[in-house]
């Protein structure tokens, strides 16, 4: 029972990644770097999981030297995504690349099977090939282990490579992965050490939690990595438009007797400077920049201001949503892009800002336009 329910684990693990690979390909970031290796990461563990299920299912009956010969795309997962996170990272062109390396190690491996092939139907020597797909396996679970540590080094230790990429995205998601992935691989390794002395008749069982495991949480990355790229893709392309966009003139938000007032400088400095565009923009960071009191700030706010400090901020990136909205270059971009370009910390917030403004969503504003 417990191995019909992983069996069933496997095949939809298999179909999911089908389904990934083939809508990956046909969207229209199908052709990026990052997502073609994203791809390729989903694609070789699930061609390696698609192996194990015909073994299991179909070619029951299949001999020793299929069972323990299966072509090793396992061996080409890390280095898929480790390449993938130089490429979301836009470090590529600073961190060495193993895919050519793991090519030619991956292309050995296929001919010491056909080198082997003479012994497909000795069973006496069946040790042979049980010996050498155990070493084969600990090559390649040592360099991915080498290659999961350089991408943990990376990711928490060279913040300074990817600078540009954290005003888009905190990564909190691949760090996320790597916490589990770390466990993962760890099992993978102890896999390995209890069956050191099993040669011939390995313990397939404690592979099991393993597979689904890994099956489900690579799947989660491949999601979590198009959907960041995606949005991150996204911003960028956005930031550049709101960054041309000529800076509004304060003239034309306020009237002669509202200049007179102490607080139109202030308006002045958020507006002409974009400041409302920074989500983590604050009052004690306007009064650092104006030199002025927080308490001075907020008296001014409150008695000479339209609306609070909040309000006000949410305004000025509802306005700048608005643009971005009704021009037809950016149609296609998603709602919660344009909310984070804005300067809002979520989509949620960001909905419930557009509404209190407008009186409608998102949505709804774009398409009524």
């Amino acid at each position: 029972m417990v191995k019909e329910i992983f069996n069933y684990a496997m095949i939809f693990s298999v179909l999911t990644g089908v389904i990934f690979v083939i809508a990956t390909f046909l969207s229209k970031r199908g052709r990026d770097k990052s997502i073609i290796y994203l791809n390729l990461f989903v694609l070789f563990f699930t061609l390696n999981n698609l192996q194990i299920v015909l073994i299991d299912n179909v070619f029951t009956q299949a001999n020793f030297f299929v069972r323990n010969m299966l072509i090793p795309f396992y061996a080409l997962i890390l280095p898929s995504f480790y390449t993938f996170l130089t490429y979301y990272l836009s470090i590529q062109k600073k961190i060495t690349s193993f895919m050519l390396f793991t090519g030619v190690v991956f292309v050995v491996e296929i001919i010491i099977r056909i080198v082997f092939y003479n012994l497909y139907y000795h069973d006496n020597q069946n040790y042979i090939v049980a010996r050498y797909s155990q070493i084969e396996e600990i090559i390649n679970a040592l360099f991915s282990l080498f290659l999961f540590l350089k991408s943990f080094f990376i990711v928490f230790n060279q913040t300074k490579l990817y600078q540009q990429v954290l005003t888009f995205d905190n990564i909190k998601w691949l760090k996320k992965f790597l916490f589990l992935g770390s466990i993962i691989l760890l099992t993978w390794i102890f896999a390995i050490i209890f069956n050191l002395d099993k040669v011939l008749n390995p313990k397939i069982f404690i592979y099991y939690p393993l597979r689904l495991s890994s099956s489900f949480l690579l799947f989660w990355l491949g999601y979590q990595g198009f959907f960041n790229y995606s949005l991150m893709s996204e911003r960028i392309q956005l930031r550049r438009f709101i960054t041309k966009a000529q800076p509004r003139k304060s003239n034309t938000f306020f009237t002669t007797q509202q200049k007179e007032t102490d607080f139109y400088p202030v308006k002045e400095h958020i507006i002409e400077n974009k400041r409302y565009l920074d989500p983590e923009y604050s009052l004690d960071v306007l009064s650092k920049e104006l030199k002025i009191s927080t308490s001075k700030l907020s008296r001014m706010i409150n008695e000479k201001g339209d609306y609070n400090f909040s309000d006000y901020i949410n305004l000025l990136r509802v306005e700048e949503a608005k643009k971005i909205l009704i021009d037809p270059e950016y149609s296609h971009y998603t709602i919660v892009a344009i909310g984070l370009e804005c300067g809002f910390n979520s989509k949620s917030t960001f909905y419930t800002a557009f509404k209190k403004f407008t009186k409608t969503t998102p949505t709804e504003y774009k398409k009524s336009i």
